[in-house]
C-alpha cells in the first residue's frame, strides 16, 4: 500500500514540475526565467550562501 502511495506522490510531483515549466514558459520574461532557473539550481544543490537579496538583483 505505501509503495502505491509513494508512486502517486512521485507522479504528482512530476506533473507539478511539468506544469511549473509550462507556466514559466508562458508567463515569465526571459530574465525572470533565467533567475528562477538559477535559484532552483542553487536550492537543489543546497548552496544557500549564493542567494542574493532582491535589492542586489
Amino acid at each position: 500500500m505505501s509503495e502505491t502511495v509513494l508512486e502517486k506522490v512521485e507522479e504528482i510531483g512530476r506533473k507539478l514540475d511539468e506544469l511549473k515549466g509550462f507556466l514559466e514558459d508562458v508567463f515569465l520574461t526571459t530574465e525572470e526565467y533565467m533567475l528562477l532557473k538559477e535559484v532552483d539550481e542553487i536550492v537543489a544543490n543546497k548552496r544557500f550562501n549564493e542567494l542574493k537579496t532582491l535589492d542586489e538583483v
